[in-house]
């Protein structure tokens, strides 16, 4: 099911009166054409990304011992090139 809607105050607010039940889970996809790239975006709003990107980088490895990386990870789900 599709349902249209559009960003209102920082809420999702659909186009549609479909029920859909409270507590419902939905996943929001943003159509590509409607994504700027970071050069769109306000000096503080790409330092906010790029702090966020610094943060996540600096997370410690949960598993240092795995030799399991994104290469084998698209060989798994991709198959052999």
């Amino acid at each position: 099911m599709v349902i249209r809607g559009r960003i209102h105050n920082g809420v999702v607010v659909l186009e549609t009166n479909t029920p859909l039940q409270e507590g419902m889970e939905v996943t929001v996809v943003v159509p590509a054409a409607s994504v700027g790239s970071i050069d769109t975006l306000s000096e503080a709003e790409q330092r906010r990304i790029l702090e966020i990107m610094d943060h996540i980088a600096a997370l410690p490895d949960e598993n240092p011992g795995d030799t399991f990386s994104g290469a084998d990870h698209d060989r798994v789900l991709y198959g052999a090139p």
